[in-house]
């Protein structure tokens, strides 16, 4: 499924478990994104194709009439695509022909060799049969006519509509991983998904490096420039997306207020640049993030303190009280590590704590001097998602002699 405008389902296929999960229990295998069904997964999607309308024709086929023509105007590039929508009939048509500007016969063809649902099986009944019309790739400019016969004695109404389309399109689609659905929240992670088209087919093999992206505030300045990649992973190495050719970006809105964000692409030295737009609107952050420090849970024993776990101190400010859960993402040479701690918090000011036991500090194979990631989730039943997330957070120096500690005094069984 490719997403346009506002899409309800993502299918799973296509986005694995992103950095909104849920508790660390859930947080490794959690798809956000295909799990959740509520206005928060909504996505804010645009097509640098958006802007060309759709062109109605509308015809009345009377009874003992001869065949009906309605004439499809292309304009433009000669690199394009003719799209038709399915054509609606009350009549009964026998046989349908394309006639290009030259008057040459392009096809003739049934309506069920070209895909008939009947009437009784469509959407909205009361148009008539829906019929397939195949898109034409490169039309000439001119009058192309379509021309409909219909059955004997047959008499009715017909709706068709077409879009003349450049051969490139570039899409984009927005997707939260918290609670704000299309109210987004200042420092609320986004995941934003772009895709190319030549021809309507998907490309799966676009350069991410010629793609251009920005993120401007209201008075036009740059705040962001974030970078797509192909085969994005989360920091414990989950692919995000294993759909062809789908370039993801991760980012967020740094405070409330107006932003746009433009992606730009150049699919061949040829081709005129397209360009795709979002106006964004930030609400006030949910919530605030901070590692306010780390602390060591010391033993002693005969050969005297050795060093149990390691405790690392959050600072959160929340606009909500509730329960809440940190998740921490650690990554070292030998592997990585999720680690989780819940606490109820009031409204404001607070602290959050997490455990990580010395034995797994370990393990990651060296001394830490980044966290990878670190989330803040709020559960409730009806606002539940990550409301802050740190990426790449750096210890300080201390802190990170702290734990260098923790390798030499670790308390063994």
């Amino acid at each position: 499924m490719r997403p346009m405008f506002f899409a309800k389902h993502v299918s799973r296929r296509q986005f694995g478990p992103w950095a909104g999960g849920l508790a660390m229990t859930l947080w490794p295998r959690m798809d956000a994104f295909a799990q959740a069904q509520a206005p928060a997964q909504q996505q804010l999607a645009n097509s640098s194709t958006a802007a060309i309308k759709a062109q109605q024709l509308t015809a009345a086929l009377p009874a003992g009439g001869g065949p009906l023509t309605l004439s499809v105007e292309v304009q433009g590039e000669a690199e394009n695509r003719l799209v038709f929508s399915s054509l609606r009939s009350t009549v009964k048509l026998a046989a349908i022909s394309l006639f290009d500007p030259r008057g040459s016969l392009v096809w003739r063809k049934t309506p069920a060799e070209l895909g008939l649902t009947p009437q009784a099986d469509a959407g909205r009944p009361d148009l008539g049969d829906a019929i397939v019309l195949p898109a034409v790739r490169d039309a000439a400019p001119g009058r192309w006519r379509l021309q409909l016969e219909a059955k004997a004695g047959a008499k009715g109404q017909v709706l068709l509509s077409y879009r003349v389309l450049p051969r490139f399109e570039l899409s984009l689609s927005l997707l939260s991983a918290g609670s704000s659905g299309l109210m987004i929240a200042a420092g609320e992670p986004l995941l934003l998904v772009l895709r190319g088209q030549d021809y309507g087919v998907p490309l799966t093999n676009w350069a991410a490096t010629a793609l251009q992206l920005s993120l401007s505030d209201s008075r036009g300045e740059l705040v962001a420039s974030p970078k797509a990649e192909a085969g994005a992973r989360t920091a414990t190495g989950i692919l995000i997306s294993d759909e062809p050719g789908a370039l993801i970006a991760r980012f967020s809105l740094p405070a409330a207020g107006e932003y746009r964000l433009t992606a730009q692409h150049q699919f061949r030295a040829t081709a005129k640049p397209l360009q795709v737009e979002l106006l964004l609107h930030a609400t006030a952050p949910k919530a605030a993030l901070a590692l306010s420090g780390l602390r060591l849970e010391q033993q002693a024993g005969a050969a005297g303190a050795c060093v149990r776990a390691v405790l690392f101190d959050f600072a959160v400010n929340v606009a909500t009280a509730g329960s809440y859960a940190c998740n921490i993402s650690l990554v070292g040479p030998a592997g990585s590590r999720m680690v989780s701690g819940s606490s109820l918090l009031a409204a404001g000011a607070g602290r959050i704590s997490v455990r990580v036991g010395a034995d797994k500090l370990v393990a990651l194979g060296g001394p830490l001097t980044v966290l990878a990631r670190v989330g803040l989730i709020r559960f409730g039943p009806s606002e539940a998602g990550l409301v802050a997330e740190l990426q790449d957070v750096v210890l300080s120096a201390e802190q990170a002699n702290e734990l260098r500690a923790v390798y030499t005094a670790v308390c063994r069984p």
